[in-house]
């Protein structure tokens, strides 16, 4: 393993800055820049070392010349000693605290619109800005220098103080084990302890070490997201170091190994990852990476992007579109529903535990072929738009979704025309209009508006004279109360 540095005064890749220093104020957005200045003064005063490191280095580099980069998650590690401090800590004033809980705490003190998150467990700090004028939102997360081991594959990492360089092997990819020195001595030192920098030149993933993929099957999905959204390839070993992981079935005999308090320990960052890439603008080609690598199976050793499953992914992606553009359901979500219900139906209901799926997700997943039957039993015999009415009416959007990318043309053809014709139908009267026609309300106002509505949908009727008529004709006052009513 190679060690790398560019000093402060070299050349930098990409760049026509002589020094790293003058890259950061080139491409970094001034109010950033002072920002980073100000805790690497406060890191110089305790005699700590204070990095930039991970993806902040990677899209500083990758960043064009002109642009004025923004970063929105930024991530600092100070290397230094811990030690006893008694500054503005209340009752636990001879705690051991970390380096990095204390400098956000000083930096807190220069900004403190921002808020503070301390995480005891690991001795991490993160300063927030929500909707700040110039910064937007904003998260500063700030963790001592640390190293990190899997207890078994597939577990929670552990962590423990490290230097700079066992923090950066920790880290997944070399693109994302870049630092960059922020203060004094060798402030602007950029430390490429991996090849990270070569890596970003020739525009591929690769992993940090053979068995990155067995410890944490989660990084397969980090190596898509990255390489879809950066524009970037798999490295060829790092490909082999997937296709192993995968096939060597190690996840697989790790769920059924996994007793039910160790069952988050997986899942639950494989969910993060879904809903990060299936929520991003670069969703398809990414689940499509996903499918060629095999690594639909790290959900469920049965699941494959075969034909079927895509051409069931692109009908959900056009039922999206069209009946809801403002997202006013979570389509990351009804994707992964789409994926899940890919599954026998036995299998379904373990996995959608494990993610933690609402009520109305499972339902959904194990409904779905009752609901299939009795969908393409029923229609045959419609003829009148509200015989389809009244077959679709019981489900709601996500169901209706989920029906059509299982069904055949015919039914999603049904399907599509009930969405773009009938789905928002209401009857031209109301309970309200019904009373003041001089009905008292009670179970028969339902059946009433239900006629109203059929025969609004069937052409019979078209405004509230219509309306009026009709339900005056169907139900004569003295044939629609009940005589104690009356009364």
């Amino acid at each position: 393993m190679s060690t790398q540095t560019y000093p402060r005064r070299g050349c930098i890749p990409g760049s026509t800055c002589s020094t790293v220093d003058e890259l950061l104020q080139e491409r970094l957005a001034p109010e950033l820049w002072q920002i980073l200045a100000k805790i690497a003064e406060l890191s110089q005063q305790r005699g700590w070392q204070i990095y930039l490191v991970g993806g902040g280095v990677r899209d500083l580099l990758l960043a064009e010349s002109t642009d004025n980069l923004l970063l929105h998650d930024i991530d600092l590690v100070v290397d230094g000693c811990y030690h006893n401090s008694t500054n503005n800590i209340s009752d636990e004033a001879t705690m051991t605290i970390s380096p990095a809980v204390e400098l956000a705490r000083s930096l807190q003190e220069y900004y403190p619109q921002a808020r503070l998150e301390v995480h005891g467990q690991f001795q991490t700090a993160a300063l927030l800005w929500h909707n700040h004028p110039v910064l937007n939102s904003l998260w500063i997360d700030i963790a001592t220098a640390r190293t990190e081991f899997y207890p078994y594959p597939a577990a929670n990492p552990e962590v423990e103080a490290s230097s700079i360089r066992q923090d950066l092997y920790r880290r997944d990819f070399t693109i994302n084990a870049l630092a960059l020195r922020l203060n004094e001595p060798n402030s602007g030192e950029l430390l490429d302890f991996f090849g990270g920098v070569k890596d970003l030149e020739l525009r591929e993933i690769r992993v940090l070490h053979p068995h990155s993929f067995i410890e944490d099957p989660t990084r397969i999905y980090r190596a898509v997201r990255f390489a879809v959204r950066l524009g970037f390839s798999l490295e060829h070993h790092t490909k082999e170091y997937v296709d192993y992981a995968i096939n060597s079935g190690i996840y697989d005999r790790q769920r059924q190994q996994r007793n039910s308090a160790k069952i988050p320990a997986l899942e639950a960052r494989l969910k993060s990852e879904l809903k990060y890439i299936l929520q991003a603008p670069y969703w398809q080609p990414a689940l499509h990476l996903l499918g060629e690598l095999k690594a639909l199976r790290c959900i469920h050793p049965t699941l494959e992007l075969n034909q079927l499953l895509w051409r069931q992914i692109r009908t959900v992606d056009r039922c999206l579109k069209r009946f809801d553009p403002n997202h006013t359901l979570a389509h990351w979500q009804i994707r992964l529903d789409v994926l899940i219900a890919a599954l026998s139906p036995e299998y379904r209901r373990e996995v959608a535990d494990i993610f933690q799926f609402n009520s109305q997700q499972v339902d959904r997943l194990l409904n779905l072929e009752n609901a299939q039957t009795r969908v393409a039993d029923l229609l045959p015999n419609c003829q009148q738009p509200s015989d389809y009415f009244r077959v679709f009416e019981p489900y709601d959007l996500p169901m209706l979704i989920l029906i059509a990318s299982h069904s055949p043309r015919w039914v999603r053809k049904q399907i599509w025309r009930y969405l773009n014709h009938w789905w928002n139908a209401k009857p031209i009267l109301n309970g309200n209009d019904l009373k003041k026609l001089g009905y008292k309300p009670g179970p028969k106002f339902q059946v009433m508006l239900n006629d109203l509505l059929n025969a609004t949908l069937d052409g019979i009727i078209s405004d509230t004279v219509e309306a009026t008529k009709f339900i005056s004709d169907r139900y004569p006052h003295s044939r629609s109360l009940p005589r104690e009513t009356q009364s």
